[in-house]
């Protein structure tokens, strides 16, 4: 997550990688672990800020649906709220490849 926090030479790093996918991923493999969920959305957070081409690759992997499940599953762990809104707001500014139904769960999941 750090590692590509403000940094957009490790951001297309950590893209061209793999990093994108191996992190939603994790999330969906271990939706139930509030610690992969929050961690998760760090990274995704720190991926996509500032950083059009890794928003619409976050989007394309299923990272927003993944942001937005780990949000549903843990409504009472702050900090996988706090992280995943944080991500969240990242993300919003890239949503033309993301179905309706999940961006409509994500403003669902952050007014919870």
């Amino acid at each position: 997550g750090n590692l590509a926090s403000k940094n957009g030479e490790n951001q297309a790093a950590i893209a061209r990688a793999g990093g994108i996918e191996v992190v939603v991923a994790g999330m969906v493999a271990h939706r139930s672990i509030s610690g992969v969920q929050q961690s998760g959305c760090a990274a995704l957070g720190n991926l996509a800020s500032n950083n059009d081409a890794n928003r619409t690759a976050i989007a394309k992997a299923g990272g927003v649906e993944a942001v937005v499940a780990g949000m549903e599953a843990h409504r009472v762990i702050a900090e996988v709220q706090q992280w995943g809104s944080w991500a969240l707001g990242f993300l919003a500014s890239n949503v033309e490849h993301v179905p309706a139904s999940v961006r409509a769960r994500g403003i669902e999941a952050v007014v919870a």
